[in-house]
């Protein structure tokens, strides 16, 4: 009965996420402890549960040592579906990972907003796909698809467009007609 009592309090008052695994996305074959220690901390303190849902490796500041860009979220705060987006880069010190620049990747739950999918590191930056919501969007969907890249500048994380504003994903009959 003692067990039982310490287990209510603990779940009580310790954060929401204080014993929570960190999930990842399929296809993620492996994440090193010091990643997953830092997202972990960072959902407790927002209340939540963590999800990596990518990881890309590579050479982003030019030491030729294989450093470690993700996207997370941190998931049902207050135990419903909204969840925060963020993105985070881990430098190879030749020993570790070591946590050194973070930023807001937009919210799930809003429908506002645009978020940058990482896909690889090539050349010093995080070459990314992007998901924007369009005024109609609903909350599951952002229609707007595009191209832009996350640089590493003054240890800050800075999105950079490509291509301009992107391309909506399903036809819109509001559309004005391409010209040919």
């Amino acid at each position: 009965m003692k067990r039982f009592w310490l287990l209510g309090f603990l779940a009580a008052f310790l954060p929401a996420g204080a014993f929570a695994t960190v999930d990842v996305a399929d296809g993620i074959k492996k994440v090193e402890p010091e990643i997953k220690a830092y997202v972990k901390k960072r959902a407790a303190r927002e209340g939540g549960a963590p999800y990596i849902s990518a990881l890309v490796r590579g050479d982003i500041d030019g030491d030729s040592k294989e450093d470690v860009f993700i996207a997370y979220a941190v998931e049902g705060m207050g135990g419903g579906n909204f969840s925060l987006l963020f993105q985070a880069l881990f430098l190879n010190d030749g020993k570790r990972l070591v946590f050194r620049a973070e930023r807001p990747n937009g919210s799930f739950g809003t429908a506002q907003g645009k978020s940058y999918i990482p896909r690889k590191i090539e050349k010093g930056r995080v070459i990314c796909e992007t998901d924007e919501y369009g005024p109609d969007d609903g909350v599951c969907c952002p229609s707007i698809k595009g191209e832009g890249e996350i640089l590493f500048r003054d240890g800050k994380l800075i999105e950079v467009e490509s291509g301009g504003r992107g391309k909506r994903a399903r036809s819109d009959p509001t559309d004005p007609p391409v010209a040919r």
